[in-house]
């Protein structure tokens, strides 16, 4: 593999997500204790790009974590997640939405987002979202993961699913991809302060004691609100992702790798979509490894490139579970996976991180399981499947 590619996965990245526009505030520090703190997102400001805010139960706490940053702070994240290709997670984006006032659509997930960030002060989640505390389990598991670490173990419940379709995917593609490891992230990883420092120093590039304050500031934080239970609010870990980094210096020795948060598993088994979930989602991200063998990822970066690749892989993922050499779903089963690629599309249509419209994956979806079901025993190579796809592609977005 030569592309260096991390892309959040069909349920989390590809959601617009929205908070309550009054979320209940709990009784702690960081939480206003008047009536008008349910409308803390209208009466203050909140700067991401420099931590600025005028909220005076976010401000000094902001104060003490800038104090512990280098002044170049955020240029040192942006190096890191350009270096690896990560994303922002979902839940990031829409507490920096709500919080300074961009407006979205809802998606079908909106209900469910809602209720686990439900009664978390607003402040408090400024602080935690300013430094990307809700996407460390993504970064670590990035990283540092490793299939064989208890840390990283599958969920349970759906291990068996997860390591039948990713057997099933290694036969049935042809690229190589006996080097994939296949892992679980943890929601709780926040709570773990030695893997919260290791993990502030990648990310920002400090010292191991300026890391320790950060993280005996950051945790805490976690600890004191009711609402992320200790760290294992599936918040923090409700995401997915497909990552290689041959080719990129400073990374050559991190294996390539699907991760599973648990969180999504969470979120699907609550949304009534266990049965086909793991499956899809595990084939959506395996997709992604095709176009990194095919070195079929654009040069540029732009919400109608994300939306071409993340469409592709909702179709390589549909045309795995439909195949009959591949997951060999029964209709039943095929439009549950459309219907889950339908729940997971967001509006976001000029961010760069945008997936495709809810009626778009699940047109993309639905070609790839036609396209399965038109070949009987015949397993196309991948790239034909792609430029078929492409084909298809205008006519995809016009759902």
């Amino acid at each position: 593999m030569k592309s260096t590619r991390t892309r959040a996965i069909v349920v989390t990245a590809t959601m617009a997500l929205t908070l309550s526009a009054a979320p209940t505030f709990a009784a702690d520090p960081l939480a206003a204790s008047s009536p008008a703190a349910s409308s803390t997102a209208q009466k203050y400001t909140y700067d991401f790009r420099t931590g600025a805010t005028t909220d005076p139960q976010a401000a000094p706490i902001v104060k003490k974590l800038l104090a512990a940053l280098p002044k170049d702070w955020q240029a040192r994240r942006a190096a890191f997640l350009a270096k690896t290709g990560a994303e922002p997670g979902p839940v990031g984006r829409s507490i920096e939405a709500q919080l300074t006032g961009a407006k979205c659509e809802p998606t079908a997930l909106n209900a469910y987002v809602e209720k686990i960030t439900a009664g978390i002060p607003l402040p408090r989640l400024f602080v935690l979202a300013l430094v990307g505390a809700f996407d460390y389990p993504t970064y670590d598991a990035l990283i540092y993961g490793s299939r064989t670490d208890a840390d990283y173990s599958l969920t349970p419940g759906t291990t068996g699913k997860v390591r039948y379709t990713t057997s099933v995917a290694r036969g049935f593609w042809d690229i190589e991809s006996g080097d994939i490891a296949v892992m679980g992230m943890h929601s709780n990883m926040v709570v773990d302060r030695a893997r919260v420092i290791r993990t502030v120093q990648t990310i920002f590039g400090v010292s191991a004691a300026d890391a320790a304050q950060l993280a005996d500031l950051i945790i805490p934080l976690i600890l004191d609100t009711k609402q992320l239970r200790d760290g294992n609010n599936p918040m923090f870990s409700l995401n997915a992702f497909a990552f290689t980094a041959e080719g990129q210096a400073g990374l050559e020795g991190i294996g390539d790798r699907i991760v599973m948060g648990e969180g999504i598993i969470k979120a699907l088994r609550d949304t009534g979509n266990i049965e086909v979930g793991p499956q899809m989602v595990l084939s959506h991200e395996y997709g992604h490894h095709v176009q990194f063998e095919n070195h079929a990822y654009p040069a540029q970066t732009s919400p109608e490139n994300t939306r071409m690749m993340e469409l592709m892989a909702d179709a390589y993922g549909a045309y795995l579970d439909s195949h009959r050499e591949g997951l060999n779903f029964n209709a039943e089963r095929v439009n549950g996976a459309i219907a889950l690629a339908h729940l997971v599309g967001d509006c976001a249509v000029n961010n760069p991180g945008h997936h495709g419209t809810p009626s778009q994956r699940a047109a993309a979806a639905s070609w790839g399981a036609s396209l399965a079901k038109s070949n009987g025993t015949t397993v196309l190579p991948s790239k034909q499947v792609q430029a078929l796809f492409l084909k298809a592609l205008p006519a995809i977005l016009k759902h």
